[in-house]
């Protein structure tokens, strides 16, 4: 939650210079204007060059131009009243996300046009995940306004809050898919050095309004506290997706092609969704005795969504094994409710450590795929997921005050889990590129461990991280529709496939029961080590050095090793100078020292055949230098 305005008149003004041109700006001011009126007014502007080089114009990719502000006046007419008036706005331009080749399986990669390894090879992107090879220049370009009004009244007996809000978005986004340059031909043998003749661009624009409003009454008495509330929420979502088929026009090489001849554009998502949602709920907390309380609570909810979908082909002629798509227009809609609960106990059993258990179910509404390629998939909606939650820990502090040790064990059961995952359907055979599909997994599993602790080793050095387990499984998963069969539905399933029927052209059911859940590693750790040196008048003097990891995990529910997040370790530093007064701090940094290699996001094409993936920034260093009064 934001700071609220103050009424001693405070300001900062934060200045960042980093590697590639990086350039920050921010500010803050607060402070009243009168004896009941405050104020505060931020911002925060971001210029950045970007880390990618582009391999066919020389041209660097993945500029940042960011501006995010916000105001805020409070209003206090009286000791019981308070209203919280806020608005504020983010106006986002950033460049390229660079996709790489990482993976092949299987004939389809053969060192012709089909293959993006050899592709971006040709062209010198090979081995350097932020060299790109893209002749599409991606962006995102976001705007966003927001108004807030807070009500908090003190009714004596009880508090009211209300909290009404007004969010409207602008958001307009393009990506070359594979990252690689476009081929006009449909010959598959043609050679890499020309282009990939698989290459797909996508591009969206979408319009977003949403309006919330809650009420809350809650009380706190010497053995008894409990609250009550309602909820409400109006969201309108236009959205247009558009696939451009090898590539929306442009440069390939030197050669400005323009609208290539055959390219097939599918606006493949015309999206309108309204929906509505509302909850009311209410949670108390007994104390039982001085050490021990006992807390329960519950919340129905319900959603509607109305939505309308299209799905056309605008012109050209598809190149062989690409979308085909027929047009449609669908309106349906769908609702869920649930209700919900909580029951938890704590036990502060010394003055410096509690613990606690709970047991809570939670839910998520159903919906509809975002870019439908069948009128029958538009118009069929996923299931909503539920999950009960079971936790134990224990919080406590120890060898006074010195070391923070805070322990939790959970384990989390799901009915139907809603998984997105992205693949060939045996029902769509000409969209060769694949598609994003939401579906529910009857059950999954989810037991883990999490443990954080800081030590205050000395008066000048610290030492603190955390570290979590998890142990993920579907347990019951097989999907309701069927994955293209290999060779395009000409062979037999896998063997870890049911075959609809004898012909192979009528698909095959994988089975993902037994696998990890998606993005789900097992193992996470965060370390650091900091020491401070007191310099008196001068000032303090530190130095950090952080460590973290992230054990591989999987981004499809087939657990394919094409679409694998390999393990990574980043290790950051900076040294920072903090001035006596606590006015000045100066720090100088560096980000990813060792310079690694680290994947952000994967997705693989032609049933699993290829993948592409995102990567992370390389070493950065840069000087942050802020002033406080």
């Amino acid at each position: 939650m934001t700071s609220r305005p103050t009424e001693e008149f405070t300001g900062r003004a934060r200045v960042i210079v980093g590697e590639n041109d990086r350039q920050d700006f921010g500010g803050m001011l607060s402070g009243g204007l009168t004896d009941t009126l405050l104020a505060k007014a931020s911002f925060s502007k971001r210029d950045y060059d970007g880390h990618l080089d582009n391999v066919l114009d020389g041209q660097t990719r993945g500029k940042v131009d960011t501006l995010a502000w916000r105001g805020q006046l409070l209003w206090m007419p009286n000791d019981d009243i308070e209203l919280l008036f806020t608005v504020d706005g983010a106006d986002d331009e950033i460049g390229d996300t660079n996709r790489e080749p990482v993976g092949h399986a299987g004939d389809s990669v053969n060192g012709d046009a089909n293959d993006p390894l050899a592709v971006n090879k040709a062209f010198g992107g090979d081995g350097d995940p932020w060299s790109a090879a893209n002749d599409e220049v991606g962006y995102t370009d976001r705007d966003v306004d927001g108004y807030a009004l807070r009500l908090n009244w003190d009714l004596g007996a009880m508090n009211l809050t209300s909290i009404t809000s007004w969010r409207e978005s602008n958001f307009d986004w393009a990506e070359d898919s594979e990252g690689l340059p476009g081929l006009s031909t449909t010959d598959p043998t043609v050679a890499p050095e020309l282009g990939f003749r698989r290459d797909v661009t996508d591009s969206a624009h979408e319009d977003t309004e949403q309006f919330t409003q809650e009420f809350r009454l809650d009380a706190q008495g010497d053995t008894l506290d409990w609250v009550v509330g309602a909820f409400y929420s109006e969201e309108d979502v236009d959205r247009t997706e558009t696939f451009c088929i090898p590539n929306c026009g442009g440069k390939i090489i030197d050669v400005d092609y323009g609208r290539l001849p055959n390219n097939l554009i599918v606006n493949s998502s015309i999206q309108s969704n309204d929906s509505t949602s509302w909850a009311v709920y209410g949670q108390t907390t007994y104390r039982l005795t001085d050490t021990v309380s006992l807390t329960g609570g519950l919340r129905y909810s319900y959603e509607e969504k109305d939505v309308s979908f299209g799905g056309r082909i605008d012109d050209g002629i598809a190149p062989v094994g690409v979308f085909i798509q027929e047009n449609f227009q669908v309106d349906t809609d769908d609702d869920w409710d649930n209700v919900s609960g909580k029951i938890a106990v704590d036990w502060q059993f010394s003055d410096d450590a509690m613990f606690y258990a709970s047991v809570g179910s939670g839910f998520k509404s159903g919906g509809f795929i975002g870019s439908p390629s069948t009128p029958e998939r538009a118009e069929t909606s996923y299931d909503e997921e539920t999950a009960i939650n079971y936790e134990i820990g224990l919080k406590s502090m120890w060898f006074e005050n010195t070391l923070k040790v805070n322990v939790a064990a959970f384990f989390t059961d799901y009915d139907d889990l809603q998984v997105t995952r992205f693949t060939q359907l045996a029902d769509n055979p000409g969209n060769a590129f694949g598609e994003f599909i939401t579906e529910n997994a009857a059950e999954a599993e989810i037991m883990g461990l999490e443990v954080e602790f800081t030590w205050l080793a000395t008066d000048s050095l610290e030492f603190g991280g955390s570290f979590a387990y998890l142990d993920t499984e579907y347990k019951d998963f097989t999907p309701g529709v069927a994955n293209l069969a290999p060779g395009g539905g000409t062979e037999p399933c896998a063997s870890d496939s049911t075959p609809v029927s004898d012909d192979p052209a009528d698909g095959c059911i994988p089975d993902f029961s037994g696998n990890d859940l998606r993005q789900a590693p097992e193992f996470t750790t965060n370390l650091y080590g900091k020491y401070t040196l007191d310099l008196g008048d001068i000032g303090l003097v530190s130095a950090k050095l952080s460590y973290s990891y992230q054990d591989d995990s999987f981004y499809d529910p087939d657990n394919n090793d094409i679409t694998t997040i390999p393990s990574y370790e980043i290790w950051n530093a900076h040294v920072a100078w903090l001035s006596a007064g606590g006015h000045w701090n100066v720090t100088g940094w560096v980000k990813n020292i060792s310079d690694e290699e680290y994947r952000t996001h994967i997705y693989s094409q032609r049933s699993a055949q290829i993948a592409f993936a995102t990567f992370g920034a390389p070493q950065l260093y840069g000087v942050t230098a802020q002033y406080e009064f």
